[in-house]
């Protein structure tokens, strides 16, 4: 008699959505797609499911990698969204619930609490604090939280101070990058590019990819652009990424008189070929967690400006892989525009030491983790 067919492990990403007014395509959302492939593989079976409908974005970039999310269809409160998380639990035999955003770790946590199933929280970003409606939330479920992680150790310091899980269950959990599947260009692959965008081989290249929102930081790079922009000829700054805050970003372009500078090229499925085409990549966020657009960035080994937000300024070390400064300082920023478009030699340091510091953070070790605290969860490790 043969021995039955092992049974997978089936596990339920969750989270809040995949994009929405704020960018098209959310961080947690590329997180999936570079995990699943690797996670969704024998003896695990990985769903992956949001609150709210997901984007046309979204659905194209998930169909690319196989992925057919599913999604509950109900706002954050409404507690209809624990009703049919409990039926998906029930008629897809979760053995896992993989949390993402409050709303998703609050009905999760809940339903798992009523299945008897195991629930892991994954907090993505320090807050700072914790939205009002969700406190009590925090204080009931927190303490009986069992599992959950977090991108950075600032992050994770939030978890346990303001989400009130306990310090010893709150793992650390760089997300990182698969370092065997970044596309390289050459020369000529990248001249092309800027060239398509006006862009010549003489101009000093800017750029900074995120979601528009203001905690990005936009505005302080575009007020520190146009003071050091008479110092700086032939500068450009593209703009990737959309969101609810482009409107006000354009006019302060126009206002600032950088509107002939700047490119705001919007969503981009791809951004692989455009950030190589850059001379610098900022990151001037207020507020973070550890951007996955910064391991992208080093992985392509580019020369990184960027504020101490958070997971940044754990990852990066002044002077050695990037020029750091603290969020919202503005002549600290201005100084390293300034001083990283007259330094080639520093800029070429800084490449160097960026493409050998992210190898610390290939995404494979993420994945070696995640699978294993899986079967410690199931008895099976």
């Amino acid at each position: 008699m043969e021995n039955p067919r092992p049974t997978p492990i089936r596990i339920l990403h969750l989270c809040e959505h995949f994009g929405n007014r704020s960018a098209s395509f959310h961080g947690v959302a590329r997180s999936f797609e570079l995990w699943l492939p690797y996670l969704d593989r024998p003896p695990f079976r990985v769903l992956l499911c949001s609150r709210s409908k997901p984007g046309a974005a979204a659905l194209e970039r998930f169909r690319k990698i196989g992925v057919k999310p599913i999604w509950l269809g109900y706002g954050k409160l409404d507690p209809r969204n624990l009703w049919r998380l409990i039926r998906l639990i029930r008629r897809e035999h979760i053995d896992i619930l993989h949390l993402h955003g409050y709303g998703a770790c609050t009905w999760g946590r809940i339903a798992g609490h009523l299945l008897g199933i195991p629930a892991i929280v994954h907090e993505r970003c320090n807050y700072h604090s914790v939205p009002w409606f969700q406190r009590p939330v925090e204080w009931v479920l927190g303490p009986f939280t069992r599992y959950a992680y977090a991108v950075s150790e600032s992050t994770r310091q939030f978890t346990v101070r303001k989400r009130h899980i306990p310090d010893a269950r709150v793992k650390l959990l760089y997300s990182g990058i698969p370092l065997d599947t970044v596309p390289r260009l050459g020369a000529d692959e990248r001249r092309a590019i800027r060239r398509t965008h006006g862009v010549g081989d003489a101009d000093f290249l800017l750029g900074v990819v995120s979601r528009l929102e203001p905690h990005k930081g936009h505005a302080d790079l575009l007020h520190a652009f146009g003071k050091v922009r008479a110092a700086l000829p032939g500068t450009r700054l593209w703009i990737i990424g959309d969101g609810y805050h482009q409107a006000a970003l354009e006019q302060l372009s126009r206002t600032l008189g950088l509107a002939d500078a700047i490119d705001f090229l919007g969503y981009q499925a791809d951004v692989w070929p455009l950030i190589q085409a850059l001379d610098l990549q900022v990151f001037p966020s207020h507020q973070e967690g550890t951007p996955n657009t910064l391991y992208e960035a080093m992985a392509v080994g580019n020369a990184i400006l960027a504020s101490t937000a958070d997971g940044q300024g754990e990852i990066l070390t002044n002077g050695k892989d990037a020029l750091l400064f603290a969020p919202g300082d503005l002549t600290a920023l201005e100084q390293g525009l300034l001083r990283l478009y007259k330094d080639s030699a520093l800029r070429a340091q800084l490449r160097r030491a960026a493409l050998q510091r992210v190898a610390d953070f290939d995404m494979q070790k993420t994945i070696a983790t995640l699978k294993s605290a899986y079967l410690a969860i199931m008895g099976k490790a």
